[in-house]
């Protein structure tokens, strides 16, 4: 899902000299990168999706000015997008990271000279060997001149403040190779753990982990966890039961995990 406003950033970063730090080699490789951003999530009805995590994160939403309709709610720093349509099915299309000094050329010569896979056009998003994209946006990100705002649902506080993205969390056919991938572009991976079996790359104060996929289960960004203030487990809990979300069981304390309307998974940890 490549939004208008991914045209008018890159038409921007185009038209400005920026000055950039060179790498050893010349790359732009690993980025440099102030975090993960955003998720492009495409259901059957983006109004609805938008809906309901505006209960949990913020009452007010903002959408595309133009059609088709486009809906967005804001996680603080960052957002979800919602696109699609009534035969869609619903699935994480993407995952956003920032990128300092951002050179739409340099970084894509830097990425295919890397071995990374590349969708057509200038804007072409990066693809992981299980075909998970990454887009990537100037800093300092966020919502395009293109969105405007739409509803306000209700003057009823969301049930949770947001402050950011924490993780975005992807689960892959092949550990070790997407492991390979993912160090072309943030650099070597920060953690690793065995049980369950996972690696964590540092994007500065977010992060992105990697999950060996269970048996028969399709890789896929699994979900994205956002840092909110004033963690109560059990009042966030009841509020996001009212909103309709399912409640899933989660062994860290910090953490609530819940699947939403169309059975994506979401997860609030304490900043």
């Amino acid at each position: 899902m490549v939004l208008r406003r991914d045209v008018l950033l890159w038409m921007g970063a185009c038209a400005v000299p920026w000055v950039t730090r060179a790498h050893a080699q010349g790359s732009s490789l690993p980025l440099e990168s102030p975090g993960l951003e955003h998720l492009g999530i495409t259901v059957p009805d983006p109004e609805a999706s938008a809906r309901f995590y505006g209960r949990i994160f913020d009452p007010q939403l903002f959408q595309e000015r133009d059609p088709p309709p486009r809906f967005y709610v804001r996680l603080g720093t960052g957002y979800l997008a919602f696109g699609g349509n009534k035969t869609s099915t619903p699935i994480v299309d993407h995952f956003c990271a920032l990128v300092e000094n951002y050179r739409p050329a340099e970084l894509r010569k830097s990425l295919q000279s890397a071995g990374v896979s590349l969708g057509a056009g200038a804007l072409g998003m990066a693809t992981d060997p299980d075909a998970l994209r990454l887009q990537f946006l100037a800093v300092p990100g966020g919502l395009a001149r293109t969105i405007i705002p739409a509803s306000r649902m209700s003057q009823d506080d969301a049930v949770v403040q947001a402050i950011g993205p924490d993780h975005v969390m992807l689960r892959v056919s092949n550990l070790e190779r997407s492991v390979e991938h993912y160090r072309k572009i943030f650099g070597k991976e920060v953690s690793r753990t065995t049980k369950p079996a996972r690696a964590w790359f540092g994007v500065a104060r977010t992060r992105l982990g990697l999950e060996a996929a269970a048996s028969g289960e399709k890789p896929g960004i699994h979900h994205m966890c956002v840092r909110v203030a004033g963690f109560h487990k059990k009042r966030m809990t009841e509020g996001l039961t009212r909103a309709g979300a399912q409640i899933l069981p989660s062994d860290e304390k910090d953490v609530l995990r819940f699947r939403d309307l169309n059975g994506l998974v979401m997860e609030l940890r304490e900043d």
